[in-house]
């Protein structure tokens, strides 16, 4: 049996700096840690706008409130405002903008079965391999060209991933196949909404069929609103994606640094200028 006890962990020999080094050493990797935690928060604030910016325009219908007021939307300026109408009417799904039509989620956007790629096939490379969870580790060729959306079809369901560079959909997955009246970045935020674990198809094995939700009935806004929050969602999201590989960079420069810095490999200064050239 595998044994380990405080007596054994006791006679490991290790390096121990100076109590003044480990102080140093801390505070050097702290700031590495403020500012990975600063690009994540940066990037939940960035998400939440491009979220809400969704809910106001094509939920809420904020824009279109304050013009049948005669208002000027807030935070919009004359040209976008333009592009929504400035009153409602009746429809199938309650009161809706005047002249947004009334279709099927398969009107905005057409989903499809993901590639099988065994884990055996797999040759590590530039392209992100996305699963039911999210990624999964990447692969030397892509299958689906950029931007685009995936959720789960099998496995898991409810989780939506918004990927802006080529990547591989698992066989676990459902990808957005075609953009009709929607783009990626509404895509993205209007799959959010769903409840896909309603319409789960499984008994052991939670299953999503694409069938059961095309035939869903949705709001189809203008697409020169759709194109509108595009312009506004894609670069957000696309700072969030530059800030994610920034922190995930300073996150293994911070993970190579500390054991060479405890073992004295490598010495303060020289740690620092590392830092300093990376920032």
């Amino acid at each position: 049996m595998p044994n380990l006890n405080t007596g054994i962990l006791s006679a490991v020999p290790i390096y121990l700096p100076p109590l003044q080094a480990q102080q140093e050493i801390a505070q050097t990797l702290d700031a590495l840690d403020d500012r990975i935690a600063l690009l994540r928060e940066t990037n939940t604030s960035l998400e939440a706008i491009a979220q809400a910016l969704f809910k106001s325009w094509f939920v809420d219908f904020d824009p279109v409130l304050a013009r049948q007021q005669g208002l000027a939307p807030e935070g919009m300026i004359d040209a976008t405002a333009a592009l929504f109408p400035d009153g409602f009417e009746e429809s199938e799904l309650g009161v809706v903008p005047k002249g947004w039509r009334v279709g099927k989620l398969e009107d905005l956007l057409l989903l499809q079965r993901g590639f099988d790629l065994p884990a055996a096939d797999r040759i590590p490379g530039n392209y992100p391999i996305i699963a039911a969870s999210g990624p999964s580790g990447s692969h030397s060729v892509p299958m689906v060209k950029g931007p685009g959306v995936v959720t789960g079809r099998s496995g898991v369901l409810g989780k939506v991933f918004l990927e802006l560079d080529d990547f591989w959909p698992l066989n676990t997955t459902l990808w957005v196949k075609e953009f009709r009246a929607a783009e990626a970045c509404y895509a993205y935020e209007l799959l959010k909404t769903l409840d896909f674990m309603a319409f789960n198809a499984g008994s052991a094995v939670p299953t999503l069929n694409r069938n059961h939700v095309h035939g869903l009935p949705y709001l189809l806004p203008a697409s020169e609103c759709v194109a509108a929050y595009e312009a506004i969602a894609l670069p957000l999201h696309q700072r969030v994606r530059h800030n994610l590989r920034q922190a995930q960079t300073l996150a293994t420069l911070r993970d190579t640094l500390l054991p060479r810095l405890i073992s004295g490999q490598l010495r303060l200064p020289e740690a620092e200028a590392i830092l300093e050239e990376v920032a």
